[in-house]
């Protein structure tokens, strides 16, 4: 075995000098790459992104990333003239003191029409919180493996100069990404090749929201990637009204003829499977939509992967989300895989596909020839790490941070497939993963997740993750009546925090007082400066907050934007937190 591995060790270094010629040479995983960029000192300065230090949290807006101009040697070739900038959320966010961060090379950008190996665009990541390296390599061969299309990966020793401050500084192992553009989806939708489609790639939402018939009303939300026909964006908007408005008998005959519904349940499973919470599934980003103007079907396209396989530790811990449910692992709610799975025909056919995952490509042994594959990779980055004097230094590693907890790949793909066993067989019921643990969702939201917890169990009396207006006029009911006062009564500020303090538990009490709550309860709603408060006020702040937060559209507030409200609006802060 020792023979074997040092054969393929070799055989790795001494592809570093065949440079690509075509995609599928840069995206072998037998083959390792050398990219070294170069760059001015001003070209260095200009490539980081002076408005602000970034987004803190996965999901938020982008940084201001420019392209410059750079060089760069790709496996020998000298590339003259590219264009580069950095790239990610959370991903740069966390490595932005460091010179190892996320690219993204553009090789047509300052010279029109060029490519490189076939390829206009590539994606250097820097494999943020992944000490393993390998979740986006593995995590995409997953999702083509089971027939969706999905970007390919590789790997390359990535170096950096910059003109009078570091001569060839080694960066470390990078994991190469396919881009979704126009070549990609041309080999992926060959029955579109003539047409380019509507891709979009959403962000600032979850699920896939309806916001009415009017095209400008989306564009903020879905933000397209390309030129958008006329009749493509009318035919997403028709899909996005069945799915959120369409009745449930009319939503199951028509759904496939709008959306690839089987393509879609394959997403699904995968994402499940290895439990990428920071997708479609629970964050609302990190995916492309794109219409096939072959048949006007929607279909959804998975993008960055380094948080999946128990990564995305804010919805539980390592042991919870390896045993996270096969049917629901997403925070909260998603009323599009509610509904198809309500389906007895299409939550069939899911749970058919999340067997063929552990039987085949998720499987153990599957799994582990992937480990051994990429072996030798690991081993070239390794020597050279040592032949930069580099051995050990967290300079070359992925960074870390956000309160992200990545567990260990090999144990967590073993007791995830033994869960989706037990699940498929009926043994197990899953683990519902939620933002409810103020010690593992961030920061900013550790101080009220407790809060936000009680209040929704308290108030959401249909169990469904969601308070409406009928839940909070209720609770509101309630509130008035711990004071002896009828639905249509006045709730004086001087007997608010004892009124409050009757409907709170013990822990509640520890954890913030109520005359706190009080205090926040009549500054939302106390607009007129009476001093006292009725229930169409208290009801007026609670739709005040609903119009802000509603991230889905579905005039429901979940846990998450519960949480958001209350970090947001100077809610009273939980003692009990220690982070």
């Amino acid at each position: 075995m020792r023979a074997i591995l040092s054969l393929l060790i070799l055989t790795a270094a001494a592809s570093l000098s065949a440079a690509p010629i075509t995609p599928d040479d840069v995206f072998d995983l037998y083959h390792l790459h050398t990219i070294h960029l170069r760059l001015t000192a001003q070209d260095w300065k200009d490539l980081q992104p002076h408005a602000h230090k970034g987004p803190s949290r996965p999901g938020a807006p982008s940084a201001a990333f420019a392209y410059v101009r750079a060089a760069a040697d790709f496996d020998g070739q000298p590339i003259a003239d590219l264009g580069i900038r950095l790239k990610g959320n959370s991903s740069y966010s966390v490595s932005s003191r460091s010179p190892r961060r996320p690219f993204k090379l553009d090789f047509d950008r300052f010279s029109p029409g060029r490519h490189f190996a076939g390829l206009s665009t590539l994606n250097l990541n820097n494999a943020a919180f992944d000490e393993s390296q390998v979740r986006e390599t593995f995590a995409f061969a997953l999702f083509r493996e089971l027939g969706v299309p999905a970007p390919r990966t590789g790997h390359a020793l990535v170096y950096l100069t910059i003109a009078g401050q570091t001569d060839r500084q080694y960066l470390g192992l990078y994991t190469l990404i396919e881009e979704v553009d126009k070549r990609f989806l041309k080999k992926n939708f060959p029955a579109a090749a003539n047409d380019e489609g509507l891709l979009l790639k959403p962000s600032g939402m979850r699920g896939v929201v309806y916001c009415g018939d009017n095209w400008s009303q989306y564009t903020s939300l879905y933000n397209p990637k390309s030129l958008v026909p006329t009749k493509l964006s009318t035919r997403l908007i028709e899909t996005l009204r069945l799915i959120n408005r369409a009745d449930d008998a009319t939503f199951r005959q028509r759904i496939n003829q709008y959306f690839d519904v089987d393509e879609f349940l394959r997403y699904v499973a995968v994402n499940a499977a290895i439990t990428n919470f920071d997708s479609y599934l629970s964050t609302g980003h990190n995916y492309y939509l794109y219409v096939n103007p072959a048949d006007g079907r929607v279909n959804f396209l998975p993008w960055d992967m380094n948080l999946s396989f128990g990564a995305y530790s804010w919805l539980g811990n390592e042991t919870e989300t390896a045993d996270c449910s096969i049917t629901r692992a997403y925070a909260d709610h998603n009323r599009l895989i509610e509904r198809l799975l309500s389906i007895d025909t299409y939550a069939a056919m899911y749970r058919a596909h999340m067997r063929r995952l552990i039987d085949g490509p998720f499987s153990a042994e599957r799994m582990r020839q992937r480990f051994e594959t990429l072996a030798p990779v690991f081993a070239a980055a390794e020597k050279a790490a040592q032949d930069a004097h580099l051995a050990g230094s967290p300079a070359t590693r992925p960074s870390t941070g956000l309160g992200f907890r990545p567990t260990d790949l090999r144990t967590y793909i073993a007791r995830r497939v033994r869960s989706i066993r037990a699940q498929l067989d009926g043994k197990e019921p899953g683990y519902l993963p939620g933002f409810r643990d103020p010690q593992s969702v961030p920061p900013e939201w550790a101080p009220v997740t407790a809060a936000a917890v009680a209040i929704m169990n308290a108030t959401d009396t249909d169990g469904d993750g969601r308070l409406s207006d009928t839940e909070i006029s209720a609770a509101i009911t309630r509130l008035l009546a711990a004071d002896n006062l009828p639905p249509t009564g006045l709730l004086p500020r001087s007997e608010a925090a004892a009124t409050i303090d009757r409907v709170m538990s013990e822990d509640q009490r520890r954890r913030a007082p109520a005359t706190a709550w009080a205090d926040y309860l009549f500054r939302l709603a106390d607009k007129d400066k009476r001093g006292a408060v009725d229930a169409l006020q208290l009801l007026a702040a609670f739709r005040t907050i609903l119009a802000n937060e509603d991230r889905d559209h579905d005039g429901l507030l979940d846990l998450r934007e519960l949480i958001e409200t209350l970090s947001g609006s100077r809610a009273p802060h939980d003692t009990q937190v220690r982070r």
